[in-house]
């Protein structure tokens, strides 16, 4: 039995805010064997040894709002290598398939090579849907029937979506209680933020219907879109500690995906500007032509306040979901417009530090706390025995500046070590596959 060693290392567990100093770490059969002082750990003699003098161990990385592509023009191969070169080695997918289901597989059973997937069934939508591929629900019957083909099929949530009526959002509601299947997703227009928390909805993405909440009267307008952008001059500020009270009393999470706001919000200011980042290399140009396409073009002069605005507004819903005890999870929603696989997660960390949580409520956010809203506690999000081993090691403290989990040393995903430099290459290989690529979907 192999067995891997990383040596007097600074270990991050993630159960609660401490560090814990010049241990050693065991890795056997894909999991944490053990985890104690340097001088009481017996190393086997053919123990391969990764030296952690000065360095720090930590779980690995979950993105708990991805579109997780697996061969163009939906499923990209490089997504895996993006996910693991950043330290992310599970992803909650948002919006499934068959074929995702087949790579979750794969990638269980070690003939794929990725962070392990959770996923969503399709996008569940009213009419007309959102997105192609999305399913109309309008009916009970068509609720009862969507939600018990996605529960015998494998998905691990359903997904609700912005279009959905009151009564089709209902009939979801109580499907998904009679299948025990958990429902995630956006704040319906027709349904209202206050009922989703009523109804017992596990997660609310992108702080979708809290903006819209903080305006009332018919001034506001009848969309989500028209009561956000009335929000933002108009909004009610005395109801974000409301609305955070009754997030913690429902127990819904939310995964508010800062980073997706901030760069389509630039994308629309200063596209070109926004292309020329360096990490658009590692992605097909079609991405960025079916981004161009998607990206209304705005003036400066007036997206830039909005955007200060929606921050702000942001920044401090989430210092109140926090002060109420209502819980919160990292996620990116890549890969939409600028927003790149891996490397926005680590933007993502640092937007959540700067609206108001510390590092290690940020780091949680993606590690501890995602495993447990996925049921995983017994699986992942620590560095504890018995759990799998998922593993960062970083150059400095994550807890000092979350910035420093991407000064990686290498990771492990489920006992497999990738060092920095076998990153680097396979990043590199990414790369020139990506340029090699079509620049636009439609010609694939």
């Amino acid at each position: 039995m192999s067995t891997t060693a990383f040596t007097d290392v600074t270990v991050v567990p993630m159960d609660e805010e401490r560090l814990l100093e010049h241990q050693t770490v065991l890795v056997q059969e894909g999991r944490i064997a053990e985890c104690g002082a340097a001088a009481d750990v017996l190393i086997p003699i053919d123990a391969t040894r990764i030296d952690g003098r000065g360095r720090y161990l930590m779980p690995g990385l979950v993105d708990m709002h991805v579109h997780y592509n697996t061969s163009p023009p939906t499923m990209d191969p490089s997504f895996g290598v993006l996910f693991l070169a950043n330290g992310v080695t599970t992803v909650r997918n948002m919006a499934g398939s068959a074929e995702y289901l087949a790579a979750r597989d794969l990638i269980e059973g070690r003939e794929g090579f990725g962070p392990t997937i959770y996923t969503a069934g399709p996008i569940m939508d009213g009419r007309p849907p959102v997105w192609p591929g999305s399913i109309v629900i309008e009916t009970k019957e068509e609720a009862e029937r969507s939600v018990a083909e996605q529960k015998e099929r494998g998905y691990d949530f359903l997904k609700v979506y912005s279009n959905l009526t009151l009564e089709a959002y209902d009939a979801i509601i109580v499907a998904a209680r009679r299948h025990d299947m958990p429902v995630v997703g956006h704040v319906p227009d027709r349904v209202g933020l206050q009922h989703v928390l009523e109804s017992g909805q596990a997660s609310v993405e992108h702080l979708t219907g809290y903006l819209p909440a903080l305006v009332t009267g018919e001034a506001a307008g009848t969309t989500s879109f028209q009561r956000t952008l009335y929000a933002l001059e108009h909004g009610d500020e005395s109801k974000i500690p409301i609305l955070a009270g009754w997030t913690a009393e429902s127990g819904a999470w939310n995964c508010v995906t800062l980073v997706v706001h901030r760069r389509a919000a630039r994308g629309r200011m200063s596209f070109d500007e926004e292309r020329q980042r360096p990490e658009l290399r590692y992605l097909s140009p079609a991405y960025e032509a079916e981004w161009k396409r998607g990206l209304m073009p705005g003036d400066p002069a007036r997206i830039r306040p909005a955007r200060r605005r929606a921050e702000e507004l942001r920044g401090k819903i989430i210092r109140a979901l926090r002060i109420a005890g209502a819980r919160l999870l990292l996620g990116s929603d890549t890969p939409n417009p600028f927003v790149i696989p891996g490397f926005s997660i680590h933007e993502e960390l640092v937007l959540l530090v700067e609206a108001g949580l510390s590092p290690f409520d940020a780091l949680r956010a993606g590690t501890r706390d995602a495993a447990e809203f996925l049921g995983a506690l017994d699986e992942f999000g620590t560095v504890a025995p018995g759990l799998r081993a998922d593993l960062i090691l970083s150059e400095a403290n994550p807890l000092d500046d979350v910035r420093n989990v991407s000064r990686r040393v290498g990771v492990m995903v489920r006992g497999q070590w990738l060092t920095d430099a076998e990153l680097l290459s396979m990043l590199e290989d990414v790369a020139t596959a990506a340029q090699a690529a079509p620049g636009d979907f439609g010609n694939e």
